[in-house]
């Protein structure tokens, strides 16, 4: 039998599962990034430098390579690459326009409201464009950010006309398109909804959904947890069940894992704040397979594998969690102390930032220390570790000017 072939865009530490499996399932691993020191590379049969966003490159690496399947994995800027290359190449995959519409912001509220679901208020900044202008009409507070960037990059809220300016160009320093979207801001009933789902032949056949945790003195819109299962009534969970369902049918989105954040207003109103063509990063796929038992990793390769999915039976849903070690301020990792107490919840422990290294404060998700996977014996105890993690992480930074 032929050995299969695949390219993964990207090496980073979220992507070691997906890499880990595909060789264990015999597969030649090839991955493609712009970061040569990204411990993905190390576990690839070869690694190419080039960027992931760049889709003739991969493209025109493909000639020589010839691979069986391109994958992104816990990236929506690699999943418009993977779609596009395979999309030119006949490979499995999801259309290109299914992935660019849920992976663009303004593009993903447009169809929103063209399809009847609740969105802010938005508009679309091009370069071109008097942004002052074409925000007028906007009531404060209201959201700047990059139509197209992940990890919560270049997110501000805005409340003053002094910051349009400072907030403009901030989103702007992290948009590859440079185009920017401002919306409305939509505060929320509860904590946002946070987790991954996976379609099948374009039907939702799993989802798992949490509460979502920010540290609200460092930046709001960074979450620092995720805590499952959510906490709302069976009326909304019915109500979000049927328009994902809904959603996703009308997207053309076909197969693979899709990772789903949620606001709910007093009203009840249900707002989709994004449902990225991917997987969660920070690892949710594994603490999801902690959770319920449903591994999304193995099921992705499945899919390439052409085997048969079965919708799972997931009576199985404990109390799971990732925490993002992060701090507040940048400088030198002096030491990271874990307390003993809570070594018993730990399933994982990912440490990125090694003593001696710099740490940078958290101002997006690419400024993690190291991530926990935590599975607890009560929604009680979860709650309360989660929130007092100050208690059993100790973190000394030395900081840059002293």
């Amino acid at each position: 039998m032929k050995q299969k072939r695949v390219i993964f865009l990207g090496g980073s530490y979220a992507q070691i599962p997906i890499i880990e499996d595909a060789r264990e399932r015999g597969w030649y691993v090839i991955t493609c990034d712009y970061l040569p020191d990204n411990p993905g590379h190390k576990l690839a049969n070869e690694y190419h430098n080039i960027s992931t966003t760049d889709r003739e490159g991969i493209l025109a690496l493909t000639k020589d390579l010839a691979p069986d399947f391109v994958i992104a994995y816990a990236s929506d800027p690699a999943a418009l690459t993977a779609a596009y290359v395979s999309e030119q190449l006949g490979l499995p995959g999801n259309p290109y326009e299914s992935i660019l519409l849920l992976s663009e912001k303004d593009l993903f509220r447009k169809f929103l409201r063209k399809n009847g679901f609740n969105s802010p208020q938005a508009v679309t900044i091009n370069l071109d464009d008097d942004y002052i202008e074409k925000i007028k009409g906007f009531n404060y507070p209201f959201i700047i950010k990059p139509t197209d960037s992940s990890g919560s990059k270049g997110v501000t809220k805005v409340e003053s006309l002094s910051q349009i300016n400072i907030a403009y160009q901030y989103a702007l320093s992290f948009s590859r398109n440079k185009r920017i979207i401002v919306e409305e801001f939509i505060d929320t009933n509860g904590e946002q909804l946070h987790g991954d789902g996976f379609v099948y032949n374009g039907e939702l056949i799993f989802y798992y959904l949490g509460n979502h945790h920010y540290n609200t003195n460092i930046n709001p819109f960074v979450p620092y947890s995720t805590t499952w299962p959510c906490k709302i009534s069976e009326k909304i969970s019915l109500k979000i069940d049927a328009e994902i369902k809904k959603l996703i049918s009308l997207s053309g989105f076909k197969n693979g894992a899709i990772n789903i954040e949620i606001r709910i207003l007093n009203s009840n109103k249900i707002f989709f704040m994004e449902i990225g063509p991917r997987s969660g990063g920070n690892f949710v796929p594994q603490v999801i397979k902690y959770a319920t038992n449903f591994d999304m990793v193995k099921a992705t390769l499945d899919f390439y594998e052409g085997r048969t999915i079965l919708r799972p039976n997931c009576h199985l849903k404990n109390n799971a969690a990732y925490y993002v070690i992060h701090s507040g301020i940048s400088g030198i990792l002096k030491n990271l102390i874990i307390k003993d107490s809570i070594k018993k919840n730990i399933k994982e422990f990912h440490q990125y930032i090694r003593i001696g290294e710099k740490v940078n404060s958290f101002q997006g998700a690419n400024a993690a220390i190291g991530i926990l996977l935590l599975i607890f014996d009560s929604t009680q105890e979860m709650d309360y570790i989660i929130e007092n993690m100050n208690k059993y992480i100790i973190l000394q930074i030395e900081e840059k000017n002293t």
